[in-house]
């Protein structure tokens, strides 16, 4: 259990680790369809809003393994559920950028 756990752990640093690259180089070219789908109207704001989201995913899925060993009754459903919340904090973030002046 605990090498699956550390694999997760290293997982959820190196998702840190691109939420803080994408904050720090402000850029979004990165999002699938960009430029194509969609143009940013603010892209500065819309990296830095994205990066945090990924840095509060990654900062979960570091935290995860532990409290899934505290909770004895917590599966993957629950990851699941926090990670579907993040893929829409994702949308909405575009959403609000494209419906901003």
């Amino acid at each position: 259990m605990f090498i699956p756990s550390l694999l997760v752990s290293i997982a959820g640093i190196l998702i840190i680790l691109v939420g803080l690259y994408v904050r720090k180089k402000e850029k979004t070219s990165f999002i699938a369809g960009h430029n194509q789908l969609f143009h940013a109207k603010n892209e500065k704001r819309l990296a830095s809003r994205i990066g945090l989201v990924i840095v509060l995913f990654g900062i979960e899925t570091v935290l995860f393994p532990i409290i899934f060993q505290l909770i004895p009754r917590l599966d993957g459903t629950a990851f699941l559920v926090v990670a579907m919340i993040h893929l829409a904090a994702v949308f909405i973030v575009i959403l609000a950028d494209q419906l901003s002046q």
